[in-house]
């Protein structure tokens, strides 16, 4: 996994697994670029803790090129239940589904 920093998405919220979540924008790209995974602090407790935030591409949608990521976090959707993390180039929109945590 490459780390990247992406201050636009620190300090982003999003309600997850019944909490709310602050993005501290470091976010760790799996190798095909297919997976993102955001670090997140707890912050409806006072013990906030730590977390990574699993996002992913579904169906073979094509993914971001790991070796030239740049900082390309556009927002965070919510349709229903299901929650994206978009990510916009100059050619191109990525919308990875967020399906899971681990706490660290």
């Amino acid at each position: 996994m490459v780390e990247m920093e992406w201050p636009q998405l620190s300090g982003t919220e999003l309600q997850y697994s019944d909490h709310s979540w602050e993005l501290t924008g470091t976010v760790d790209v799996g190798p095909t670029g297919d997976v993102l995974g955001a670090e997140a602090k707890q912050v409806d407790d006072v013990r906030q803790r730590n977390a990574t935030l699993r996002f992913g591409l579904q169906d073979g949608a094509p993914s971001l090129n790991p070796g030239e990521m740049g900082s390309h976090f556009d927002r965070i959707e919510q349709a229903g239940a299901t929650k994206h993390l978009v990510v916009k180039t100059d050619t191109r929109t990525y919308r990875y589904r967020l399906h899971g945590l681990e706490y660290r």
